[in-house]
């Protein structure tokens, strides 16, 4: 996450760089091959949409150039969402004018934007010795301010602790207050009584407003299941009974995972092959996975620097490319020298000022975007199919849980159903469509609808589309046509214009 130029980032560094990651032993390549010329997209955009996934970046408004309109299909504002600029008095908000330019120029390029972001210790601005309600306040106006044409909000952001399983003591207790009263008693009670109630107020917030904004819980740290030297990541450890507690309960609170993903050769927060096993696991609790603020120190190997950077990418990519609930990836930033860790050289570009050169990381990114979606292709497991299970086991698998059995080779056909949750705001859209497979299982479906006029799909992801106005339809990709009886899962579709009230139907096979 970057710091408003002249801040200092307190959390990112004691003796080493805390708030980073890395590729164990240097780069772990991943065989490439070319892409098939015949689908081959020549803009990380267009190649991300095919593979069915978004690929963004984060920028203020004095980097919005073409480079961004061609190359991202997502943007984060980079300072211009957090509390800091935004909160106002007694949980207002104010001063919205740079989170308008951005939000606006996303919306005429057709690009998704992620809020960023509620409920952090840092740059808190007015929110400083703000008790729940003040926060909850907020937290409801901001969701309001920009409705649909958010759709993801990071709702709290850096909770957790370094290097053990506990909440921040250090920061909170001086930006959250129970009663207001001065005396930074929030931590009287559970730790994550905050993370729950900031949730929990804008899960009311969106159901009041009518908005489909999805809500995500984002860290950094957290992106492998163990650290160097092969000892258990307490840190994503905690973030996982998290994200378990209000996703498997009573309670549906969190929609998705933001995996920081600021990787360097730190050798407290290390990924090794584990990186698409840990994703998996939080895709198994039925949530969205993104890597949301993706950069890569290019000297993590003793290779060249460039290519081992390129590699780098390359296995990074993959590994969400392999979950089907990885629906995002978003770079920290456009080029390097416009970069908070610049002297890194992590991005994608060199350059500046709209005047950017692709480096070979751009290229390996490309190209693995390309091949898309081919579960196996790492040595981890490969990814399954989102499906509605049951609760996981308290104990913390080593290693994704087997997907349940696949029916059997020819089952006859048991029918389905499809429901539409649609992201609207002026001139587009984002449709997420659940299939669900009925009382037996099926080994393929296809979902059809009739857009209204006006309305036509741009892009999308999890499903094949034919056609894109009018009568269109939607059929399963290779990793996500075999259901079980009752199970599920999700594709989606970006639009123009408007598609409210639009309804599917669908066929087994």
């Amino acid at each position: 996450m970057t710091v408003i130029p002249g801040h200092t980032r307190h959390r990112w560094r004691s003796a080493a760089l805390a708030a980073a990651t890395v590729l164990a032993g240097g780069v772990i390549a991943v065989a490439a091959g070319p892409p098939s010329p015949a689908a081959a997209a020549d803009t990380l955009r267009a190649a991300a949409a095919q593979a069915g996934l978004f690929f963004g970046v984060a920028a203020s408004p004095g980097r919005l150039n073409a480079t961004v309109a061609r190359e991202f299909g997502q943007l984060t504002p980079e300072n211009d969402m957090k509390p800091e600029t935004i909160a106002g008095p007694n949980g207002t908000v104010q001063n919205t004018g740079n989170a308008d330019t951005l939000v606006n120029y996303a919306q005429n390029n057709s690009m998704l934007v992620r809020g960023h972001t509620m409920v952090w210790y840092s740059q808190a601005g007015q929110l400083n010795g703000a008790n729940q309600a003040t926060l909850n306040t907020f937290i409801g106006n901001a969701l309001r301010r920009w409705g649909n044409r958010v759709a993801y909000w990071d709702v709290v952001n850096e909770a957790l602790a370094d290097n053990n399983a506990g909440t921040r003591r250090g920061q909170w207790p001086h930006t959250l207050d129970r009663d207001a009263n001065g005396d930074g008693d929030y931590f009287d009670a559970t730790d994550t009584d905050y993370i729950r109630d900031s949730f929990r107020a804008a899960k009311q917030a969106v159901a009041a407003a009518g908005l489909s904004t999805k809500l995500c819980i984002n860290d950094y740290d957290v992106e492998g299941l163990t650290v160097r030297g092969g000892a258990r990541n307490n840190k994503a450890q905690a973030l996982y009974d998290i994200v378990r507690t209000y996703t498997q309960g009573s309670e549906k609170l969190i929609d998705c995972v933001g995996f920081q993903s600021h990787f360097n050769d730190n050798p407290n927060s290390i990924i090794t092959d584990d990186l698409q096993a840990n994703i998996q696991r939080f895709a198994d609790l039925g949530v969205e996975v993104h890597l949301s603020e993706l950069d890569i120190d290019d000297d993590l190997s003793n290779n060249d620097i460039g290519q081992g950077q390129a590699e780098n990418y390359r296995k990074v990519v993959r590994a969400c490319l392999n979950v089907a609930r990885c629906t995002g990836i978003t770079v920290w930033g456009i080029a390097d020298s416009e970069s908070w860790r610049s002297s890194e050289r992590g991005l994608l570009f060199t350059g500046g000022n709209g005047n950017y050169q692709k480096k070979a990381a751009y290229t390996a990114v490309l190209e693995e975007l390309n091949r898309g979606r081919q579960p196996g292709q790492t040595s981890g497991p490969p990814s399954s199919p989102p499906v509605s299970s049951a609760p996981p086991s308290s104990a913390p698998p080593s290693s994704p849980p087997p997907s349940s059995p696949p029916p059997p080779s020819s089952p006859a056909p048991q029918g389905c159903t499809a429901t539409v949750s649609l992201n609207q705001w002026n001139g587009g859209f984002v449709a997420t469509v659940r299939v669900t497979a009925g009382s037996g299982a099926i080994t393929g479906w296809s979902v059809g609808m009739t857009l209204p006029s006006g309305a036509a799909v741009s892009n999308t992801w999890n499903a094949a589309n034919t056609g894109t106005t009018g009568a269109v339809r939607f059929a399963n990709v290779n990793y996500n046509g075999r259901l079980n009886a009752g199970q599920s899962t999700e594709f989606g579709f970006q639009g123009t214009g408007t598609a409210t009230g639009v309804t599917a139907t669908c066929t087994a096979s």
